[in-house]
């Protein structure tokens, strides 16, 4: 989903985004008293309080309008550093998910919340360091009589003008490191740079300190932000301990597997963690990069008494974890316990996924390696249905989309057991092949079209050539449920952006069809 893409939930959020920004600018920008943000109603109502009728700040309050325009932005500022850490809370996020919360608030489009305070924070931080500028140099200019202090000396020599400039900084470097292409290209740098975060925040609660806003007798006049930003600070700090704790607990690398299509297979053993299908974890080997932690989601079920996940080789870390691992050479490789590299995991985490036995119809879309969520719910699908387990499902439509023939063998035996053991009638498996064949492949698919078995893929299911037609086929699936009262029917979609914004449309046209609007993505 874009940044920008309406949808009813994102129009009530931002409504409030908004709202409460300008309120709170307005606020910062009328009005200064050491009353704390539950009184901000009452004091916003009595605007005869505002900083300008301050007594105290008369001299302050000389340097104009830019000192207000400074105040306003400063207490959105804090404002925003509060939100930017609660939706990175990956445990209590997994925690309020599970609760009826998650119906109202989109505990899933975290970071997209985080990227909206990202935003706002950068722009509020252009309006605050301007109107500084704008101050500095008018208290240089008009009242160097009653403040003898340069320009430079405010920017520089004051607690506030320092860490003021240190944060800048900071925010320059976490700024242009999370572009998306430098985040694919260079996640190192992403990573490493957003871990500056510490330090950005200690010299956040050092600049308040500096305090700006004095009395003539040099008594403050603060927000008292404090209340807020220290211990949201402080949950994250917790949040962060939590996961090193957890990520320290015993795990046992069993078993590394390199599958055709340059992918890697890991399976390891952590009594201690306990997941649904679905879910992802992070991943962290010291030997390849001691900080750096990646996210890859889990592939296997609890029923099969180990994890697994299943890692693309087009990274510089997956590349150098296959070295490390022994993983550049085709087949399984058992480790030897006494050589096996410390591998270290935080999680698990909920995505989406986890509401795949909510609906009754569901239709699992997979893009190259974006099928594992795909494949372990349908793993986990299928340990139900053999043991003839109670569920909400009564039919599964499952979608997979790959450019490479070869990726089809990562499932292979998962697909056939599928085949064998669950009727069409509960689940539909398509299969899509989008890359270029060879020669020799439509040779073998001319003479091979008649056998029961696929020529490309090997299963049952017969393989489709060239791109799905979305709107198509997911007005077919809403067509043949038509008529059903309240039944939803779930969208679960994994691969590149494009490709969901293109299902996104399709669900929006298929939805149309005798204006049932029951399809969710």
């Amino acid at each position: 989903m874009g940044l920008w893409e309406i949808t009813p939930k994102r129009l009530i959020f931002y409504a409030f985004w908004l709202l409460s920004h300008g309120a709170l600018f307005i606020y910062g920008f009328l009005y200064v008293s050491p009353t704390s943000l539950i009184l901000f109603s009452l004091a916003y109502l009595f605007i005869f309080s505002k900083q300008k009728n301050d007594p105290g700040l008369t001299l302050l309050n000389s340097i104009g309008w830019s000192v207000y325009t400074s105040r306003g932005a400063g207490l959105v500022l804090a404002y925003d550093c509060t939100l930017l850490l609660l939706p990175v809370c990956r445990n209590m996020l997994r925690i309020l998910r599970s609760t009826p919360l998650n119906k109202i608030i989109p505990f899933d489009e975290n970071i997209y919340f985080h990227k909206c305070s990202a935003y706002a924070m950068l722009f509020f931080t252009w309006v605050h360091v301007n109107a500084h500028y704008v101050n500095f140099f008018t208290v240089q200019l008009k009242l160097f009589s009653k403040l003898p202090l340069y320009a430079w000396q405010i920017h520089y020599t004051t607690v506030a003008g320092s860490t003021g400039h240190i944060m800048l900084v900071i925010m320059f470097l976490m700024y242009t490191s999370a572009k998306i292409d430098v985040r694919r290209r260079k996640f190192e740098y992403f990573w490493y740079t957003h871990h500056l975060y510490f330090i950005f925040y200690i010299l956040l609660f050092v600049h308040g300190l500096g305090c700006f806003v004095k009395t003539a007798d040099g008594q403050c006049r603060p927000y008292n932000n404090f209340y807020y930003t220290v211990p949201v600070f402080c949950l994250y700090f917790l949040e962060r301990a939590v996961r090193e704790y957890r990520a320290r607990q015993f795990t046992a690398l069993t078993k590394v597997v390199f599958h055709p299509g340059n992918t890697m297979e890991l399976q390891f053993e952590k009594p201690s963690f306990k997941y649904k299908p679905g879910q992802y974890l992070f991943i962290n080997i010291p030997d390849v990069a001691k900080f750096e932690w990646h996210p890859f989601t889990i592939t296997s079920t609890p029923e099969e008494g180990f994890v697994s996940v299943h890692i693309r080789l087009v990274g510089d870390w997956t590349k150098k974890a296959a070295q490390v691992l022994g993983c550049y050479q085709n087949g399984i490789t058992k480790m030897n316990m006494n050589q096996v590299p410390q591998i270290r995991i935080d999680g698990p985490y909920g995505t989406p996924a986890e509401d795949f036995y909510k609906y009754k119809v569901a239709v699992l879309v997979g893009a190259g390696i974006g099928v594992t969520p795909a494949a372990a719910l349908l793993k986990s699908v299928w340990y139900r249905y053999y043991r003839k387990a109670p569920m909400a499902l009564e039919k599964v439509y499952f979608f997979w989309v790959n450019r490479d023939k070869e990726a089809f063998e990562w499932f292979h035996s998962l697909l056939s057991t599928l085949e064998e053991s669950v009727p069409t009638s509960f689940l539909e498996i398509h299969v899509y092949l989008t890359g270029k064949l060879s020669v020799d492949d439509i040779q073998n698919i001319v003479l091979n079209q008649d056998e029961t078995m696929d020529p490309m893929t090997e299963l049952r299911t017969r393989c489709h050539y060239g791109r799905p037609d979305w709107e198509r086929i997911l007005k077919g699936v809403q067509a043949a449920n038509v008529g059903y009262a309240d039944l939803e029917v779930g969208v679960f979609y994994c691969g590149p952006s494009p490709l969901a914004e293109t299902i996104r449309v399709a669900t929006k046209a298929a939805n149309k069809i005798g204006n049932a609007n029951n399809m969710k993505i």
